[in-house]
């Protein structure tokens, strides 16, 4: 079954921010390149939402890589795949916050 993704309001600030930084210091064709491949991961996780490994048990948040630099965490509710945040795995870990 082919579930809905919503992004939350940060995933969508962070998305923002990594397809402006992918303009302004690479290309527009490298921004490009990253919502295909961004999109192709969205498409697998509406098919197989739980094939990507869980970090967080409790809370049952994943961890997608979309590239080596940059990850995709997400819940999976009843009909929903929620993405929560994307995050740049360079910057310091402890500036990723999950819920």
């Amino acid at each position: 079954m082919v579930k809905k993704v919503i992004f939350s309001p940060e995933a969508n600030e962070r998305l923002k921010d990594i397809v402006y930084y992918l303009i302004d210091k690479w290309s527009a064709n490298q921004a490009d390149k990253f919502l295909v491949l961004l999109d192709n991961k969205i498409k697998n996780l509406q098919l197989f939402p739980h094939s990507y490994p869980r970090i967080r048990h409790k809370v049952k948040i994943h961890k997608c890589v979309i590239t080596k630099q940059i990850s995709l965490y997400y819940r999976v509710k009843q009909d929903i795949i929620e993405v929560i945040t994307l995050f740049d795995s360079r910057q310091d870990a402890k500036k990723l916050i999950l819920p």
